[in-house]
């Protein structure tokens, strides 16, 4: 049964669900990511989180107050390929890294509309090269939410492309993993969507891909290769739209005898895991386990 929490967040997410002009939305997201983003001050303090200087592409570390073992993890944060990452991104990380005694990277890698996924994957890319220089690959995890998941994927992908290690996990947290949204599943599920505007996800999906197709890998990881990449793992829940391309991916794991991870979490929104609910320390505690195994 769903905890009394997660369904007043539901219904929280419903009555703040974003309803702007798509056009309207698009060049306020270009406005805003002309600048550069900071952290806010208030959360830099609490966690005490800390850009990276020696990197070009602008990455805030955020390391645990005892003693960091050797794990590292390269999180990289949702907003639909166009926004920049949100005060529960926080909260989430930090406990990610309390619990699991790790150094977390987060990079702000470019957003459209104003760059394109070729953008984001040179400027992961940076960071991930940097961090091999301090981790063994066995001790890396590159884990991501919602566009953050699939780029996560489809960086994974790019590595095994250029022949660069894999990290030992990728954990993703509701991956966007094709990104025009257009199957009849999808289709069905829109109106009980609680949180996803899907006009405004296919048109940024548009402006990410850049002129890219967008059945290519770098913006729809589930048309990627999955064999031989670090270990797969996909948290899901049944109430967002995300879930019938979670289902298909796991189905072509199996048709390819890619054994996945695979946790689908019933009545749960979008990205569950970040949220301040009890089947949210859940899945923290299940990521935990899997990244330490």
């Amino acid at each position: 049964m769903r905890s009394i929490r997660s369904f007043l967040v539901e219904v929280l997410l419903k009555m703040t669900k974003k309803k702007m002009n798509v056009h309207d939305f698009m060049e306020e997201r270009r406005k805003i990511n002309s600048v550069p983003y900071e952290v806010p001050a208030k959360l830099k303090q609490k966690y005490n989180i800390i850009k990276e200087q020696s990197l070009p592409v602008d990455t805030y570390m955020m390391k645990s107050n005892s003693r960091s073992d050797e794990r590292i993890v390269l999180y990289l944060p949702g907003g639909g390929y166009v926004e920049q990452p949100l005060t529960w991104h926080r909260h989430f990380l930090n406990h990610l890294t309390e619990q699991l005694n790790c150094t977390v990277y987060a990079p702000v890698y470019p957003k459209a509309p104003n760059y394109q996924c070729t953008d984001a994957i040179a400027s992961v890319l940076l960071v991930y090269q940097h961090i091999l220089k301090k981790a063994k690959p066995e001790n890396i995890t590159i884990m991501g939410d919602s566009a953050g998941g699939g780029l996560a994927l489809a960086f994974a992908q790019y590595l095994k492309e250029q022949g660069l290690p894999q990290p030992k996990d990728i954990i993703l947290l509701s991956p966007w993993l094709d990104i025009t949204l257009s199957s009849p599943e999808v289709i069905a599920m829109i109106d009980g969507e609680p949180m996803l505007n899907w006009v405004m996800l296919v048109e940024a999906g548009k402006q990410y891909a850049g002129e890219l197709p967008r059945s290519h890998y770098l913006v729809s990881p589930i048309h990627g290769e999955i064999k031989n990449l670090g270990k797969i793992t996909v948290f899901i829940g049944t109430h967002e739209f995300f879930l019938p391309d979670a289902r298909k991916f796991k189905e072509k794991a199996a048709r390819q005898s890619v054994d996945i991870n695979y946790f689908e979490y019933p009545k749960m929104n979008h990205v569950f895991p970040v949220f301040p609910i009890p089947e949210a320390k859940k899945a923290l505690k299940q990521i935990i386990d899997i990244i330490k195994s």
